[in-house]
């Protein structure tokens, strides 16, 4: 069976990559809103945040009356999803792989937000990951995807660039973009944290554009029905970063 690769455990720890930022935490609320309403969901729903992190989606979608569970790979991340999650029993964090779920039928909705696909080397993982959301939807259940267009990142990334993080932490990224019948792009950061020995991590991610992504989610039995260019709704553009797709089980 799969495992989860070296470069996984290397890269999703805290002092190199958390989801749980100020930034992002602050925009979580709206992009729930936006999810939920694109869902179609009313409460009570069950809903899966598939690659949840440290949970602040899966808060988000607790508190307007979702049953979440929310998987990672990651128990750095869960383990601070649980501290902030006390004596409540929703949402529910559990530790697996995204290639393995053995749910069968049991939600009404699946999402995977944030580039949180595409990360292993083998492309039949991205199918099995896929296939496996399909198993894990009801009949009529939709599954809302949201990642870094492919065409973005060739029109714009840069082979090396610097950002600072909240914390004032200075990240290096220096990309090499892989082209052919399965693009992609390798990453590696340097973190540089005052006081300390400069921290290095690399990850891989597929390219997927709307064509390569669609094809995709209809070899897996999802079929793709709207598309945007953001997480708060914003209308799909040539030039949108984001490629959010929403797409059903059928019934």
């Amino acid at each position: 069976m799969p495992r989860q690769t070296k470069w996984t455990k290397s890269f999703f720890r805290e002092e190199i990559f958390h989801p749980g930022e100020p930034a992002a935490m602050q925009a979580a609320p709206a992009e729930a809103v936006f999810v939920l309403r694109a869902l179609g969901l009313r409460k009570g729903g069950k809903l899966l945040d598939l690659c949840c992190g440290t949970g602040r989606h899966s808060f988000e979608f607790a508190r307007r009356g979702m049953l979440v569970t929310g998987l990672d790979a990651t128990k750095e991340y869960l383990s601070e999803a649980r501290a902030r999650l006390g004596p409540r029993v929703n949402p529910v964090f559990l530790l697996g792989d995204m290639r393995r779920m053995s749910c069968q039928g049991e939600f009404d909705a699946v999402v995977n937000l944030w580039t949180s696909f595409g990360y292993f080397e083998d492309p039949a993982d991205d199918l099995r990951v896929l296939e496996g959301v399909r198993r894990a939807l009801k009949p009529g259940g939709r599954f809302l995807i949201d990642l870094v267009d492919a065409d973005w990142n060739r029109r714009h990334a840069h082979a090396t660039s610097w950002f600072r993080r909240s914390d004032g932490t200075l990240v290096l990224e220096e990309i090499a973009m892989r082209e052919g019948r399965d693009p992609g792009l390798r990453n590696v950061w340097t973190v540089l944290t005052d006081g300390e020995r400069p921290r290095r991590a690399a990850f891989f991610v597929r390219s997927y554009d709307k064509a390569r992504l669609c094809a995709l989610l209809r070899r897996a039995g999802l079929e793709p029905s709207k598309f945007w260019g953001g997480l708060e709704g914003e209308p799909r553009r040539p030039d949108s970063r984001r490629l959010v797709v929403l797409a059903r089980k059928p019934r």
